[in-house]
C-alpha cells in the first residue's frame, strides 16, 4: 500500500489505496486533474514464420552514464576477442539467450491541474514477463531471477515479472535535469511537461525506464517470399487483456536501405482478433525503385506523427517520440513494420499504478524486425565464404576502434587491419546479426541432408567469435 501524501485532497477522498490505471479514464474538463502521458516501443525480431527469435539484447541507442541500471556490475567495456561476448547492452547480459522482446524508452510525462503549484504521488509500473533494466530518476526494483549474490540472470520467461516504484515524487519541481547532449535523452526533453523531482533530489522532464523481455508480441508477421508477400496474424492475448479484440487503425511496412534511402506503405485497418490462426492482412513487401526516395521518409513521419496524436499523445510529445527514434526508425537498414499497440495489450503486460487520479495517454509503438531479402543474401553469401579466424582482432589499434569494431559500428578505413570477408558479411546483417546467424545456423542444422556444409559454416564463426551464448538452450548443439 503507498502512502498519500496530501490526505486533504479531494483525490485522497476518492481513492482508496492505488488505482490501477487500466482503462482510459473518462474525459473531464481540461485543467480539472492530473494528465499523465507515456510513448514507448515494443521491439521484436521475428522469422519467415512469425515466430519470435531470441537473443535480441543488443543496445545501439544507449543512454547516458548517469541513468541507473539494475546493476551496475553489469555494465563495462567488452572483453575483447574470444569473450567479447561478455559485453553487457542495456543492463543485461548481451548474452541472455532468451530475450524475445525490447521495451524501449518508454517515457512518462506530467501535467498538473491548473492552479497547482505541484503536487506529489507514487507510481508503480510492472512487466509481465519481463524485467525493467534502466530507470531515471532512481527507483525501487524488483527482478526475479537477478542472482544478487553474483549479479547474474536466470531464467526468463512470460511468467517473470519486473517492477519498479517510484515513491513521493514531486511533479511541479523547480529545476532541470542532468548536463547531456545525448539525443536519445535531449529529444524527450523538449515537451511543455512538468519538471519530476525525486526524493534523492533529481530532476527530468519525465520518468523513464528501459527492460527486455521473453514474451510474443501482439502481431505474428510470417514472409512469404514465393509470393513476395507478409502474412500478418495474431498472438494469444496476454494474461488480464480486458479486451479480446482491438482494431490496429494503421501499421506501416517500412525498407530503409544501406543508403539511408526508404520505401513504405501503409497497411490498411484491421481486426486484431483472439484466434491466432487466423490471416489478418497482407501486404507485398516488395517495393519498385522508384518508391525509394527521400520525400518518403518525411511522408512516412508525417503519417506516424498524426496516428500518435490521433492515439492520445499532445503534438509535441509525438514529435519527440519520432525525434528520439530517428536513427532506429528511420535510418537503421531493414524490413520492419510499425503499428500502434492497443491499449489492452499494453495495459495487461506494462500495468501502471498510480497513488492519485489522473487522466491517462498510453501510446506504444510495436515494431517488428523482419528478414529481408538482402540478410538472406548475406547470410548465404557468408555459408559460401572462405572461413576466417580472430586473430585480427588483436592488431587493431587504438583500443577504441577495436571496441566500437565489436559492437559492430566502425567504418572499415580506420581499423589499421584488413576485416575478413566474412566478418564483413555478418556485420553487414544488421544490429541483430547475432540472433540471425544463431537462427540461420539452425535452420540449416534441421535441413542437414539438404546443407549439411552451411550448419557447419556457420557454426565454425559462431566458434571462431564466440557468439556461441547467443543459443537459446534448447537450441545447444553439439559438435
Amino acid at each position: 500500500m503507498y502512502r498519500i501524501l496530501s490526505p486533504s485532497s479531494p483525490s485522497f477522498l476518492i481513492l482508496v489505496g492505488l488505482i490501477v490505471l487500466v482503462a482510459t479514464p473518462a474525459p473531464v474538463p481540461a485543467g480539472d486533474r492530473l494528465v499523465v502521458h507515456e510513448w514507448g516501443t515494443f521491439t521484436s525480431l521475428q522469422d519467415e514464420q512469425g515466430n519470435a527469435l531470441s537473443g535480441i539484447n543488443v543496445d545501439d541507442e544507449p543512454v547516458p552514464p548517469f541513468v541507473h541500471n539494475l546493476s551496475p556490475f553489469l555494465l563495462g567495456k567488452p572483453i575483447l576477442s574470444h569473450e567479447h561476448w561478455i559485453y553487457r547492452m542495456k543492463a543485461v547480459p548481451r548474452r541472455h539467450p532468451q530475450v524475445t522482446m525490447r521495451l524501449e524508452t518508454p517515457v512518462i510525462y506530467f501535467y498538473p491541474p491548473a492552479q497547482s503549484e505541484s503536487l506529489r504521488l507514487n507510481l508503480e509500473v510492472q512487466f509481465r514477463g519481463g524485467w525493467l533494466t534502466e530507470y531515471y530518476p532512481s527507483a525501487e526494483v524488483d527482478a526475479p531471477g537477478l542472482h544478487e549474490r553474483n549479479f547474474e540472470f536466470g531464467d526468463l520467461s512470460e511468467q517473470t515479472v519486473g517492477c519498479l516504484r517510484w515513491s513521493d515524487l514531486e511533479i511541479g519541481a523547480e529545476g532541470s535535469g542532468p548536463s547531456t547532449d545525448w539525443k536519445v535523452w535531449t529529444a524527450p526533453r523538449e515537451v511543455a511537461a512538468a519538471t519530476v523531482r525525486s526524493v534523492e533530489g533529481e530532476y527530468e522532464k519525465y520518468l523513464f525506464y528501459r527492460g527486455v523481455g521473453h514474451l510474443p508480441a501482439p502481431l505474428r508477421v510470417a514472409v512469404n517470399r514465393s509470393t513476395r508477400e507478409l502474412e500478418i496474424g495474431g498472438s494469444p492475448p496476454p494474461v488480464g487483456t480486458r479486451d479480446t479484440t482491438a482494431t490496429i487503425a494503421r501499421s506501416w511496412l517500412v525498407d530503409i536501405r544501406d543508403d539511408q534511402r526508404c520505401a513504405f506503405r501503409t497497411v490498411p485497418e484491421f481486426e486484431l482478433r483472439v484466434d491466432n490462426r487466423a490471416l489478418l492482412a497482407t501486404t507485398s513487401y516488395a517495393f519498385a525503385e522508384e518508391e525509394y526516395a527521400p520525400q518518403r521518409l518525411t511522408a512516412l513521419r508525417k503519417e506516424m506523427h498524426s496516428e500518435l496524436t490521433r492515439a492520445g499523445l499532445f503534438d509535441d510529445e509525438a514529435t519527440a517520440m519520432l525525434n528520439t527514434w530517428e536513427r532506429a526508425y528511420f535510418t537503421s537498414p531493414g524490413l520492419r513494420l510499425f503499428y500502434v499497440v492497443p491499449r489492452s495489450w499494453t495495459d495487461a503486460v506494462l500495468p501502471l499504478r498510480l497513488s492519485i487520479d489522473a487522466d491517462i495517454a498510453r501510446v506504444m509503438l510495436g515494431r517488428i524486425e523482419l528478414i529481408s531479402d538482402r540478410q538472406q543474401e548475406l547470410l548465404e553469401r557468408l555459408a559460401e565464404t572462405p572461413p576466417s579466424n580472430d586473430a585480427w582482432i588483436r592488431n587493431i589499434e587504438p583500443e577504441e576502434a577495436k571496441q566500437r569494431l565489436l559492437a559492430g559500428r566502425i567504418d572499415f578505413g580506420d581499423v589499421g587491419v584488413v576485416v575478413p570477408d566474412d566478418y564483413r558479411l555478418y556485420l553487414g546483417l544488421g544490429r541483430f546479426r547475432n540472433a540471425l546467424l544463431i537462427h540461420a545456423e539452425q535452420v540449416a542444422r534441421h535441413a542437414w541432408r539438404e546443407q549439411p556444409e552451411r550448419g557447419e559454416r556457420y557454426s565454425q564463426f559462431i566458434d571462431t567469435y564466440a557468439l556461441h551464448p547467443f543459443r537459446a538452450p534448447s537450441a545447444t548443439l553439439d559438435h
